[in-house]
């Protein structure tokens, strides 16, 4: 009898051990996903950071918001490693001879790698969603300079042509009016205090808008004057 029980016990231990192994195996498989999605995202956050505030019309307060939770959830997600990884630790070369005491554990490390499926999918959504917004900067980087280059241009060309017209000329206050809020709108977009909301939002085309402006302030100066206007 003490022979048939000393045997139902080492084999209620190994299959405890075998059910530990799988749950650790799984739960690592998990925590490789979170730590390497984690990895990438905190690079990408420093890259996309390192973008902002320059004053060259990247779009800064777009950016940040949607960097705005970044920090949040790597923070929470390092909480989720601490207690597993001192756990498995514990569990990496266990000296354990009571079966119960390891199902407890395998139980554990399932419960673990159930409860973080979630968060490293959540983790992989938001890297692929700062992937896109990285890959959209890194194309307006290349398509904004000429188009920002073009459009002081313009506004000087304007604020030039307005400085030099007559002081009298018919609707040269408004045509000011028009100009100095152009001015502001430009040093509002080189600035990046401008909101992308959707894939229809355009930095390129607010500048555009502003050149176009400045074109028409030109325009309406190199008109020449009515018989009513002399």
């Amino acid at each position: 009898m003490g022979r048939r029980n000393v045997w139902g016990r080492k084999r209620r231990l190994s299959d405890a051990e075998r059910r530990l192994a799988a749950a650790m195996a799984a739960a690592e498989e998990v925590r490789r996903r979170l730590a390497e999605a984690a990895e990438r995202i905190d690079g990408l956050h420093r890259a996309l950071l390192a973008v902002c505030g320059h004053g060259d019309g990247m779009p800064t307060s777009s950016t940040r918001e949607a960097l705005a939770e970044v920090p949040g959830t790597l923070e929470s997600c390092r909480g989720l490693f601490a207690d597993y990884l001192q756990v498995r630790d514990e569990w990496t070369h266990p000296a354990v001879s009571d079966p119960d005491h390891v199902d407890r554990a395998a139980y554990y490390f399932e419960s673990w790698a159930e409860q973080a499926d979630e968060p490293a999918n959540q983790l992989e959504e938001l890297l692929a969603a700062l992937t896109e917004v990285r890959t959209k900067l890194q194309e307006l980087q290349i398509a904004l300079p000429p188009v920002r280059a073009r459009t002081h241009a313009a506004v000087t060309a304007a604020r030039n042509d307005l400085l030099w017209a007559r002081s009298s000329f018919p609707g040269r206050f408004a045509l000011e009016a028009r100009l100095n809020a152009l001015a502001d709108r430009l040093r509002e977009l080189d600035a990046g205090r401008v909101e992308i909301n959707d894939d229809e939002d355009d930095v390129t085309d607010w500048y555009r808008e502003v050149e176009t402006g400045a074109a028409e302030v030109r325009d309406a100066l190199s008109r020449p004057l009515s018989f009513e206007d002399r």
